[in-house]
């Protein structure tokens, strides 16, 4: 009876050492992951550009106006766009499933479309045409700006972003290129 009590307690103490081991582990993990998070920035900007052989008015155009992105915005022309409000005869608010867009810059050469999905920050769409006075073309900029939180696996995430949107974007310019060089 007495050789049981002392295995007892030597189990439970060997298995009290393994389970703060373990939990000071995950708790020393975990602050080398957070600390290594804090060097990565919680503003990221994606950007690509083109060269249009057209004018700013007729490139912001097919932008400003979300009916026409079916023509040219990557997997835009297969969702469903519920429309929410029109100004002058452009589309300027839509929602598609959970995620509601709005054109919020309208400017001769910029346009702002804002991305907003439930309580997770904004995801801003920018495109800037640049024409200069030796050229017959102009510069498009497309950039996605995502502000992140604090959290580590958000940041961590934010290091595939120009993988996962880059190459759509690329496509998008493309097309909208193709488009409107027509």
């Amino acid at each position: 009876m007495n050789k049981q009590r002392v295995c007892d307690y030597n189990f439970n103490f060997f298995t009290l050492k393994v389970i703060k081991l373990v939990l000071l582990s995950f708790i020393f993990l975990f602050l080398i992951v957070f600390g290594i998070s804090l060097f990565i920035p919680s503003h990221v900007r994606i950007s690509r550009a083109v060269n249009i052989m057209s004018s700013a008015d007729s490139v912001l155009g097919k932008i400003s106006d979300m009916n026409k992105w079916k023509e040219w915005y990557p997997g835009f022309d297969t969702l469903h766009v519920e429309p929410l409000s029109s100004k002058e005869g452009r589309l300027i608010s839509a929602k598609l499933s959970a995620t509601l867009i709005s054109i919020t810059v309208d400017k001769r050469d910029e346009v702002k479309a804002e991305f907003r999905s439930g309580n997770k920050n904004p995801i801003i769409s920018g495109w800037e045409a640049r024409s200069y006075n030796n050229s017959d073309s102009l510069t498009l900029q497309w950039y996605l700006d995502f502000k992140l939180k604090w959290y580590p696996w958000e940041k961590f995430f934010s290091l595939a972003y120009d993988k996962m949107y880059g190459t759509q974007m690329e496509e998008g310019l493309r097309k909208l290129k193709k488009n409107v060089e027509r």
